[in-house]
């Protein structure tokens, strides 16, 4: 162990234990130790002793600390921070997880070029943490292959931090006090970065962004040189080298993206990293959806705001790009990117603004252009301070996109309905999917042997179309779970669907969901958790996944998180189907709350669907209203005319022990005769 090891390990001897270096950059070395207090392994980052010098512990730890409430699953968080005087120099530190996988150098170095889906995939994960960041008045800095991991396939930008600590110890030519050591990359850093000026913005980390995603797709970064001024000079004085001379594959619609997103100049970039990842998304999806596959394109056109004020202005462009973003996440939509043409997109988004002293109205509606119906509308009544702006956004994002765009959303629903009547075998792959939707409302083994067929003719047509197998994947599970048309193995066959979506499209939120649904079924709660939260964090807006996976998360065991996430899920979209509420309405019923468990569950009101009647017959017998728990029972057997047989393992395909029997003794209060576990 070194010295620095040696020093940090007797500093820090309470709380974490060095267990070895893992190696050292320009700026720090990084150690694997062990977190004492919450039993975790853990990264810690030492500055390198010339760099803390100049810094002063006062300056990092001031500036480290408006990076440590930055919350994304893009994002490495920061665990902790701080100053350590030694006998004989300052050590200063910050924590880290531990990311057991590789960094995007390491990948590099192996692979060269990476597919054009993993590429744009990761670039699309690092913009969507650098618009988070960027919302919240944090620029990295140091955007390059080096600060972003890996972890599971999917990327993690680490040293917000450090990035932004040390560049506020610059001077104007961009080297660090007393040390004159350079700050950022070279290869990486934007022209401006690379002189030194101030004022740097969003524009600068895109630029660095650009680079790694040209570096990704062509085995080398676009400007390279024997020392950092011939990287500068050129990075000024010559074009971006064309990307498709070093790889044919690369579109030209993707070549025009990177190289806007490498422009000289600030102002002919990308505005922001969610205009990026839009531009983006359209040749990840070429990548990924089969040929055939024709989704409906959505345009969201710039929200107007009444009246000449700057901050409303800005309030509603920024609920315009959010917006955008916020829809590009659900694979079954297409959406129009800002700037382009809305001509062919069927559908049209357009919102406006008005503010009457500190109160606001904000109006969005939904317009199909091929009939000129009105979709829907809704108008948003708020209170305005220009200071919480981003705090409003964050409030009207999710309910505007997922009341649209989710599964059970205006958009899906309407087109799903319009579906239903057709012939099930005369359906596209892509209509087979939105077909499927429509399950949520109509969970009878009639709806569900329809929805099946066509979706397994779905895969049968277009095998590589990860949304197909991700409903398939689910659809089978409920073979498992509700009993509905069963063959052989569903279990086995939901798993092996979720994994083909997930090769298909590694960061689909539906193919995520049906693997941890299939999880669940299976009992694997650790390998659940992992796959929903991964899943939930793919698209937050996406109510149908956080309603059910939150359901999951409950009955596994955390019952307030997933309930949390239950709730949230219904304030997301009031149109959703009654079946949001089953998870709400158990855990009023396992605390003995029989009176609130029967408010919930006249909530759900799915008359045709078996379990409904279940959970209704389980109160009322607990309430003692033999009367409605008598129609309960009735229409459970009518629906499930062997329900007394198979109980105890109906109801434990979901809950523990303690909960099975718990319903199982409101059942027999009910009426049902239900036999007495064996031993």
């Amino acid at each position: 162990m070194n010295d620095t090891a040696g020093r940090l390990t007797a500093a820090l001897a309470d709380r974490y234990r060095i267990d070895r270096e893992l190696g050292q950059g320009g700026m720090a070395t990084v150690y694997l130790a062990h977190d004492l207090r919450h039993n975790r392994p853990v990264a810690i980052k030492v500055l390198r002793p010339e760099l803390a010098a100049a810094l002063g512990a006062d300056r990092f730890l001031r500036e480290i600390e408006t990076t440590a409430n930055l919350r994304h699953p893009n994002i490495l968080p920061l665990y902790d921070s701080g100053a350590l005087t030694t006998q004989d120099s300052r050590l200063l530190f910050y924590v880290m997880p531990f990311v057991d996988g590789e960094s995007l150098r390491d990948r590099l170095n192996r692979e060269k070029q990476l597919s054009i889906p993993d590429a744009l995939q990761l670039a699309r994960e690092v913009a969507d943490a650098l618009g988070y960041a960027h919302s919240r008045g944090v620029i990295h800095r140091d955007i390059k292959p080096e600060n972003i991991l890996l972890e599971r396939g999917h990327a993690v930008v680490a040293d917000f931090g450090i990035a932004r600590a040390i560049a506020e110890g610059t001077r104007p030519e961009g080297k660090l006090t007393q040390t004159g050591m350079a700050i950022g990359t070279p290869a990486y850093m934007s022209p401006e970065q690379s002189v030194g000026e101030s004022g740097l913005d969003a524009r600068s980390d895109l630029y660095a962004l650009g680079c790694v995603l040209y570096e990704m797709l062509a085995g080398e970064p676009p400007y390279s040189g024997p020392t950092a001024q011939a990287i500068i000079a050129k990075r000024f004085m010559e074009p971006v080298p064309r990307i498709s001379t070093l790889r044919d594959t690369v579109t030209p619609t993707l070549e025009a993206t990177i190289t806007r997103a490498l422009a000289k100049s600030p102002t002919d970039r990308f505005a922001t990293a969610e205009e990026f990842s839009a531009a983006l998304q359209a040749p990840a999806d070429a990548t990924l959806r089969p040929a055939g596959i024709q989704e409906f394109w959505v345009a969201v056109l710039p929200f107007k705001a009444g009246g000449a004020s700057a901050d409303l202005a800005a309030l509603a462009e920024g609920l315009t790009e959010e917006i955008m973003t916020g829809l590009s996440r659900f694979s079954y939509l297409r959406v129009v990117a800002r700037g382009s043409t809305s001509v062919g997109a069927r559908y049209m988004i357009e919102g406006s603004l008005r503010q009457a002293g500190s109160a606001l109205r904000v109006s969005v509606h939904l317009a199909d252009t091929s009939s000129g119906a009105h979709l829907w509308a809704e108008t948003y009544d708020r209170p305005f301070q220009p200071e919480n702006i981003f705090a409003l956004q964050d409030e009207l994002v999710p309910r505007i996109v997922s009341t649209i765009a989710d599964a059970h959303g205006i958009l899906p629903h309407t087109m799903s309905e319009a579906l239903r009547s057709r012939d099930p075998g005369q359906l596209s792959p892509y209509e087979a999917v939105l077909r499927s939707f429509g399950y949520g409302y109509r969970m009878t083994p009639e709806e569900h042997a329809a929805v099946r067929a066509c979706l397994e003719r779905a895969v049968q047509q277009a095998p590589g179309y990860a949304d197909a197998w991700g409903m398939l994947s689910i659809v089978y599970a409920e073979e498992f779970s509700n009993g509905f048309n069963p063959r052989p193995d569903p279990l086995g066959r939901a798993l092996v669907a979720a994994r083909r979506a997930a090769d298909a499209a590694p960061s689909s939120a539906l193919a995520y969901n049906a693997l941890a649904r299939a999880l669940f079924f299976r009992k694997e709660f650790q390998a659940f958790r992992t796959a929903a939260d991964r899943a939930i964090a793919l698209n937050p807006m996406n109510g149908p996944t956080v309603a059910g996976l939150g359901g999951m998360m409950a009955y596994a065991g955390d019952w307030e998180y997933g309930c949390a996430q239950v709730e949230r899920a219904l304030r997301l979209n009031p149109q959703h189907p009654g079946g949001y509420w089953f998870a709400l309405f158990y855990n009023a019923y396992r605390q003995g709350d029989y009176r609130g468990a029967l408010s919930v569950g006249l909530k759900i009101n799915l008359p045709d669907f078996f379990a409904y009647h279940e959970a209704m017959a389980s109160v009322y017998g607990q309430l003692g209203d033999s009367e409605a728990a008598g129609r309960s029972v009735r229409e459970l057997l009518r629906l499930k005319p062997d329900f007394v047989e198979s109980a105890r393992e109906e109801i434990g395909k979901w809950f523990d022990r303690d909960c099975t029997e718990h319903l199982i003794d409101g059942l027999r209060k009910a009426g049902l005769e239900i036999p007495p576990r064996g031993n």
